[in-house]
């Protein structure tokens, strides 16, 4: 091809001419203008080539486009396939590189690879995995709108347990101002009904000063005389009274005392009301995965007979002896690789695991000859003797 996109005529461009290609020739591997397009269907060589329009042809992938029916190496066309290296093969690579390998004709595996199951399990692939993008994006939008859920009610129950806490707060600071002033007033009224007594005997001993001054000054002898004696005997009495003041404690000082209970500290040494934290829990969403990596090894070949098999010997299995000899009827295969064995001589299911190692042996009724797979951890198996029924056995490791 003289141009690199392909949007010249090749055929044209070797004679010095530019002209647009409007089709596309795969086998020549140029474009063709609508002229040259004329010549190349009908000439021998190149009748058959399938001829695409320009338009289409830009439509490929350029991966898919960059495929060359030449061989890089020999320069020859493409003609056979081997399924063993999955490569295509000119006719100087089955000399060299796969003389003993299988080979299938191109032109007859190519006749069904357009309409072959092969693009049909790539599509359902695809269409499956683009339903469980979406099924992850709507669980992701779902685990959101239940964070943001979260993160609200949260918010709601802080709130609330810092308004229970105010409330309860104040009524605390309630009682203990009450309890305050309630032992204020006590102390007080104590306090006062002492001074006023001490103030009455005042009054007495401000009425002996009095009296005292009054006999001195203006009584007579006898008055005073005797006069002195009462006096004596009333000062005597108050002196009585002010040392039972200090006997009876009534001068000590009296103070208010407020402690405060420790746990109210502790709630000014924390340092937060709460952990947030973040925790995981398993997915709910279940992935659709089919079929895996079968499309990818499926390729189109021609029919073959029994007789054109050729088996290989992969692995040997040595499977433990019951208490009869051993007579294997039936196998089958679990999804995991296990395998299950049918034991008709010593009536039993043998399980080996997908490398070949004894797992368990399960005993079953009487003659069983046959086993197929249901699930993972079931089983049917059918049996040679009456009443002939399928029994389902289970079996979990």
């Amino acid at each position: 091809m003289a141009s690199a996109s392909g949007s010249y005529c090749g055929v044209c461009e070797a004679q010095d001419v530019v002209k647009a290609a409007a089709f596309w020739c795969p086998e020549c591997n140029e474009g063709i203008c609508t002229s040259c397009e004329k010549h190349h269907r009908a000439s021998r060589g190149t009748r058959k080539h399938e001829v695409t329009s320009m338009d289409d042809y830009k439509q490929i992938p350029p991966i898919i486009a960059s495929i060359n029916q030449y061989c890089p190496e020999h320069d020859k066309k493409y003609q056979l396939y081997c399924s063993q290296h999955e490569q295509l093969c000119c006719p100087l690579c089955i000399t060299t590189n796969h003389k003993k390998c299988d080979l299938l004709a191109i032109d007859e595996i190519v006749k069904t690879s357009r309409n072959s199951a092969l693009f049909e399990i790539m599509e359902q692939n695809l269409k499956e995995m683009k339903n469980n993008i979406d099924r992850i994006v709507e669980d992701r939008r779902q685990n959101l709108e239940i964070i943001k859920q979260q993160r609200q009610g949260f918010q709601t129950d802080i709130k609330e347990m810092r308004a229970k806490i105010n409330i309860h707060l104040d009524k605390l600071e309630q009682e203990i101002q009450q309890d305050l002033q309630a032992a204020e007033q006590k102390v007080m009224s104590q306090i006062n009904r002492f001074v006023q007594k001490v103030s009455d005997h005042e009054k007495t001993i401000d009425e002996l000063q009095n009296n005292i001054a009054a006999t001195k000054r203006f009584a007579t002898d006898l008055q005073t005389f005797f006069g002195g004696k009462m006096f004596e005997a009333k000062i005597q009495e108050e002196e009585k009274f002010m040392t039972s003041l200090i006997e009876d404690s009534g001068l000590q000082q009296i103070h208010l005392q407020c402690k405060l209970d420790n746990k109210m500290s502790d709630i000014l040494s924390m340092t937060k009301i709460g952990e947030i934290s973040v925790t995981t829990k398993p997915s709910t969403i279940s992935m659709t995965t089919d079929r895996e990596k079968q499309a990818q090894k499926r390729i189109p070949t021609i029919s073959k007979t029994i007789n054109d098999i050729n088996l290989t010997m992969l692995k040997t299995i040595e499977i433990s002896e019951g208490k009869r000899k051993i007579g294997i009827t039936g196998c089958t295969i679990m999804p995991s690789g296990k395998m299950v064995f049918v034991d008709q001589f010593n009536d039993r299911l043998v399980i080996h695991n997908d490398n070949g190692l004894f797992v368990c042996a399960i005993p079953v009724s009487h003659c069983p000859l046959d086993v197929t797979c249901i699930d993972e951890n079931t089983v049917a198996v059918t049996h040679n003797a009456e009443p002939y029924s399928h029994r389902n056995h289970q079996h979990r490791q």
